[in-house]
């Protein structure tokens, strides 16, 4: 573990709106560091991995945090909204319940009620446990800067172990998921070390839609945490499961894909051949609650 020193000499901004911080992002971005719950970014102060020369903090800028559901069904997130505000929403327990879980699940309750579902997903690191669930959801980010906006999907968002495709001069201002196929359901699990309660050993999301009968797949996501450089979807053992029913057989042999697209590497948590083996467990076990999901929902629609 790295020793914690003192922060180091910075001048903190602190922006009222968005375009405000826009315009100080123009000025400063290659040498500034955005403030958002702080749950990251102190510690990597700390200990000096990052020496920024100005930190914007974005707490003031009330148009960040939102949860809201749009007119076609579609959600959006602003990119302030805590893990807290996330987990207690009542929109996104009912729609959303494993978004909600996996908010509940993400540290303490003192590290949820400051970190932000932005600052999860722009640090980039690969444990951060809201991208696979997110991806799997067909998610897609919003980013502004004094030349405009654009919308990427969360997928592409993310370029290497701790690199994103956003630029300096960008802000995140939320995170846009579409609406929810009929006869769908899906699942986030993780494991940590109970002494490690905001970091993830290995997380396995999926979502999954099934026809009217809920006999067949017909569609499905899978993406994982601390399994590559990047939030990783595997995508050769989603398409073996589409059109098929979800047997033992089939569990078996998208968990055996999933782990060959996977990419995990030995640390002092765990090594390479455990997550592995965590992979093909937590894979199978997302994929059976998510297919538990989407024919609750397709046998309560027939009725």
């Amino acid at each position: 573990m790295t020793y914690l020193r003192r922060l180091p000499r910075f001048e903190y901004l602190a922006p009222g709106t968005i375009g405000e911080a826009c315009d100080i992002l123009a000025q400063q971005g290659h040498e500034a560091r955005l403030l958002a719950g702080g749950t990251d970014l102190v510690l990597q102060m700390r200990r000096r991995e990052v020496v920024p020369r100005y930190v914007v903090g974005l707490k003031g800028i009330p148009e960040l945090a939102f949860i809201r559901s749009n007119g076609d069904g579609s959600l959006a997130i602003g990119a302030m909204t805590t893990t807290w505000a996330i987990q207690s929403s009542p929109l996104i327990l009912r729609e959303y319940d494993f978004l909600a879980q996996t908010a509940l699940e993400l540290g303490t309750l003192e590290v949820r009620n400051v970190a932000t579902v932005g600052g999860n997903i722009c640090g980039a690191l690969p444990c951060a446990d809201f991208p696979p669930p997110l991806i799997t959801l067909g998610a897609r980010v919003k980013l502004v800067s004094k030349k405009g906006e654009r919308v990427i999907s969360l997928e592409d968002f993310f370029l290497d172990l701790e690199q994103t495709a956003m630029e300096p001069q960008e802000l995140l201002t939320e995170i846009q998921i579409p609406p929810l196929p009929a006869f769908s359901g899906g699942a986030y699990i993780k494991f940590h070390d109970r002494h490690a309660v905001d970091i993830t050993t290995v997380g396995a999301g999926a979502f999954l839609t099934v026809d009217p009968e809920g006999k067949v797949c017909r569609d499905v996501s899978i993406a994982l945490a601390t399994s590559a450089p990047t939030p990783l979807r595997a995508k050769g053992a989603e398409a073996a499961l589409r059109g098929q029913p979800l047997t033992e057989d089939a569990l078996e042999e998208v968990a055996r894909l999933t782990c060959e697209e996977a990419r995990p590497r030995t640390s002092w948590r765990a090594t390479r051949e455990f997550r592995q083996e965590l992979i093909r467990a937590l894979t199978k076990r997302a994929l059976r609650q998510a297919w538990e999901k989407a024919r609750a929902a397709a046998s309560s629609q027939a009725r």
